[in-house]
C-alpha cells in the first residue's frame, strides 16, 4: 500500500529531433469517464476551474502536458494533490491522458477585466512582442507561437490564463521551484526581468482575447533565439511499468531470474529505493512510533552496499535478523516473515542483488527515540516476539494452500500492515491478519480473512486473486499504501501463485478487526449529517458510486458492504474524499478509473457527512465520524 518509484526528468523535450509521441504503439482508451478526476478541478473538458486556481489544460500541446504530468510523477514539479494523484500511473497512461485533453476545445472565457493602468499594458505588450534587447530578452513569441497560442509538440500557449496564474507560475521560475533541464532558459530570462516588467507583461497577457480557433503551431515554425535546454533533443520514454527491472531478465541466470521474481513478491525496490534512478540504493525513511529507520543500500558496492556481503552474510540477515558486523537489524525489516524462506531461495535472491548496478549511496543512521535507538536492547525484544524458523508445511493442507500460506506469511510479509501491533511493535498473538491501522501512515489495513463485512468474506477467490494482479476487482479498487504493493509487487506475481494466496486468505476463520470505533456520536448528532451526507453523496458521488452505493464493476468501487468504508477506523473513507487518487498502471488494469480530490470543495463538516452517511447506509453499520477527524488528516496526501 504506499507509494512512488519513478525516474525524474526535470523536462521540457525536444520537438526539434525527438521521436514524434504519435509514434506511441499502444491504442488509445476512452478516456471520457476515467479522467473525472481531472476536470473535477480542471473544469469540464480540462477548460479551467471558475477561479483559474487550477489552469486550462484543453487544447495545450500534447507534448507539454505529458511532460507536466511525467513531472508531478517523478517529483520534477510540487503539488500534493498532483503528486499523489498520478505517483503511480505508467507513463503510457500519462501520454493517453495528454492527448485526451490536447485534443478538446471548448471555449475560451472572454478576458477579465484589467485593472492596469495603460501605460503598464503598454510596457507589458513592447515586452511580449518587442523583448528587451538590452537585457537579451527575446520577444516571447519566438517560443510560445507568433499568435501566442503555443507551438508542438512542447511550448504552451499564453493567452487565456488569468494574472495570477501567470505570477504564479513566473515566480516559481523565478525561485527555482519549477525547472528545465539546463541550460534553463526560462529561470534565465525571469531573473534577468524585475518583478514590475514580469508584472506588466502578465496584465498585458491576461487582457488578451483567445483567437477563435487558437491552434499551436507545428514545430518546423519555432524559431528559438536562445540554446536552451528546454528544447535540447530527447527521446520520449516508452511504456513505463511503475517499477522497471534495473536489468532485463534475459541477461539474468536461471538462479538470477528467481531471485528477481523473489525481490518482486517481497516488494524490496519499494522501500529500499528512495531515489529513482537509484534503484534498491536504500535511504528511504521508514516511519515507525519510535522514530525513522533508513532502509539500507542492496546493491553490490562494496564501501556502502552488500559488496562485501557473502551469501552466509545475507542468510543471517534474513534468517536470523543479525547484520553482518553482528548487529540485530530493525524490525522494520520483516526478517521475522523473511525468516520463513528456504535457504535455497535466500541464495537465488541474493545473486540477483548481487547482479545489480552498484550504486554508492550510505544509509543515514536510524532516527529514533530514547532508549529505542539502544541496538543492544533489540535482545529482550527479540525474546519476545521474533522466533527464526524456516516455513514448515501443514501436510493436510493441499499444495496450493501450503504455497499461499508460504507467500502470505513468508516474502509477503501481509502481518507488518494487517496484524495490530503493540506498544513495543510486536505483533499481537492470536490477531494475524485480522485488520489493523498502520502505525504513523494512518491509513487501516483491512482483514484479511474470511469475516463477512470487515474482511474478505464477499470475495471469491478469483475476486482476490484478480485485485492482487491488477488492483480491481468486481467490490473494490486498490488506494493508499495497498497500491504500492500491488504496483511494483503483486501485479508481477504468476496467477499461480495469486491463487494459492487466495485459497489460503479463504481458508481463514472469520475474526473482526480488535479495534474499537473511533468515535462513539449520539443521535442528536448523527441525525443531522446524515441528513446533509445523503445531500452531498447525491450531488457529489452517486454519478459513480450508485445511488445504492453498489458501484460499477471493475470501475468504480462498491460503498456497500466495503471493508474499507466499514472500518472500526474511519481514516481510508475520510482520506479518500479528501484526496481522491488513481489505483496504479497495472499489466492488467493499464487504464484505472480515478476519483476526484474534495479537499477544495468540502469543508470539515461536509467531509464528516458523507463519510457518515456512507458507513451507515445500504446496510453498512459502521460509526459516525466528526469533524475533528477529518481536520487530523486533512494534511496528509496519499
Amino acid at each position: 500500500m504506499i507509494t512512488r518509484l519513478a525516474t525524474a526528468t526535470l523536462l521540457l523535450l525536444s520537438c526539434l529531433s525527438s521521436p514524434s509521441l504519435a509514434q506511441n504503439p499502444m491504442p488509445a482508451p476512452d478516456l471520457a469517464d476515467k479522467v473525472q478526476a481531472c476536470v473535477a478541478c480542471h473544469g469540464a473538458q480540462g477548460r479551467a476551474s471558475s477561479e483559474g486556481y487550477y489552469p486550462r489544460i484543453a487544447g495545450k500541446p500534447e507534448g507539454y502536458l505529458y511532460n507536466q504530468l511525467v513531472a508531478f510523477r517523478d517529483g520534477g514539479r510540487q503539488h500534493p494533490a498532483m503528486n499523489g494523484m498520478v505517483q503511480l500511473l505508467s507513463n503510457d497512461y500519462l501520454l493517453q491522458m495528454a492527448r485526451y485533453f490536447s485534443a478538446q476545445n471548448p471555449p475560451y472565457p472572454a478576458p477579465a477585466k484589467s485593472t492596469a493602468t495603460r501605460q503598464e499594458l503598454e510596457q507589458g505588450k513592447q515586452l511580449v512582442l518587442q523583448g528587451l534587447p538590452a537585457k537579451k530578452i527575446p520577444v516571447c513569441a519566438a517560443c510560445h507561437g507568433q499568435a501566442l497560442t503555443g507551438v508542438e509538440p512542447y511550448t504552451p500557449g499564453l493567452l487565456g490564463l488569468p494574472r495570477d496564474y501567470l505570477n504564479a507560475q513566473l515566480g516559481k521560475w523565478r525561485n527555482g521551484q519549477r525547472k528545465a533541464a539546463d541550460p534553463d532558459c526560462m529561470h534565465a530570462l525571469v531573473k534577468a526581468l524585475t518583478p514590475e516588467e514580469l508584472n506588466t507583461a502578465t496584465a498585458w497577457l491576461a487582457a488578451q482575447a483567445v483567437p477563435a480557433n487558437p491552434k499551436a503551431l507545428p514545430a518546423g515554425q519555432m524559431n528559438f533565439p536562445m540554446e536552451c535546454g528546454t528544447h535540447t533533443a530527447t527521446a520520449i520514454p516508452g511504456n513505463r511499468n511503475v517499477s522497471p527491472e534495473p536489468i532485463a531478465l534475459n541477461l539474468l541466470s536461471a538462479q538470477e531470474k528467481r531471485g528477481a521474481y523473489l525481490a518482486r513478491l517481497g516488494n524490496c525496490a519499494g522501500c529500499h529505493t528512495v531515489a529513482p534512478n537509484k534503484p534498491y540504493a536504500g535511504g528511504r525513511a521508514i516511519e515507525t512510533p519510535f522514530g525513522k529507520i533508513f532502509s539500507t543500500n542492496l546493491t553490490p558496492d562494496k564501501k556502502t552496499g552488500l559488496g562485501q556481503w557473502t551469501a552466509d552474510d545475507f542468510y543471517k540477515a534474513m534468517h536470523h535478523g543479525v547484520s553482518k558486523n553482528g548487529d540485530f537489524l530493525y524490525p522494520a525489516f520483516p526478517y521475522t516473515d523473511y525468516t520463513k524462506m528456504s535457504r535455497g531461495e535466500v541464495d537465488d535472491l541474493f545473486a540477483y542483488l548481487k547482479r545489480l548496478p552498484a550504486i554508492d549511496q550510505a544509509t543515514s543512521k536510524p532516527d529514533l527515540q530514547f532508549p529505542f535507538n539502544q541496538r543492544p536492547l533489540l535482545a529482550i525484544w527479540r525474546s519476545l516476539y521474533f522466533t527464526a524458523g524456516e516455513f514448515q508445511a501443514d501436510s493436510k493442507q493441499s499444495t496450493q494452500w501450503n504455497r499461499g500460506a508460504y507467500l502470505v506469511n513468508g516474502p509477503g510479509h501481509c502481518a507488518a500492515c494487517h496484524t495490530p501491533r503493540n506498544s513495543l511493535g510486536g505483533l499481537k498473538e492470536g490477531l494475524n491478519l485480522s485488520g489493523a491501522t498502520i502505525p504513523v501512515l494512518n491509513w487501516f489495513a483491512p482483514a484479511l480473512n474470511n469475516h463477512p463485512t470487515q474482511g474478505l468474506g464477499q470475495w471469491t477467490e478469483d475476486d482476490i486473486a484478480n485485485y492482487l494482479q491488477s488492483g480491481v476487482n468486481r467490490h473494490s479498487a486498490t488506494y493508499g499504501p495497498m497500491s504500492e504493493v500491488i504496483a511494483h509487487s503483486l501485479q508481477f506475481a504468476s496467477t499461480k501463485d495469486t491463487q494459492a494466496m487466495a485459497v489460503y486468505l479463504k481458508s481463514l476463520p472469520a475474526q473482526a478487526p480488535s479495534e474499537k470505533e473511533s468515535t462513539g456520536l449520539g443521535e442528536r448528532t448523527l441525525q443531522p449529517l446524515m441528513v446533509r451526507g445523503e445531500q452531498i453523496y447525491v450531488n457529489t458521488c452517486a454519478e459513480c458510486h450508485g445511488k445504492q452505493g453498489d458501484g460499477k464493476a471493475s470501475q468504480f468501487p462498491r460503498l456497500a458492504g466495503n471493508s474499507n468504508v466499514v472500518a472500526p477506523n474511519p481514516t481510508n473513507a475520510i482520506r479518500m474524499v479528501l484526496n481522491g487518487g488513481f489505483s496504479p498502471s497495472t499489466q492488467q488494469t493499464p487504464y484505472p478509473h480515478g476519483m476526484p480530490p474534495y479537499r477544495a470543495e468540502l469543508n470539515n463538516t461536509d467531509v464528516a457527512a458523507v463519510v457518515t452517511y456512507i458507513r451507515r447506509s445500504w446496510g453498512n453499520k459502521a460509526s459516525g465520524v466528526a469533524s475533528v477527524e477529518v481536520d487530523k488528516l486533512r494534511g496528509l496526501q496519499n
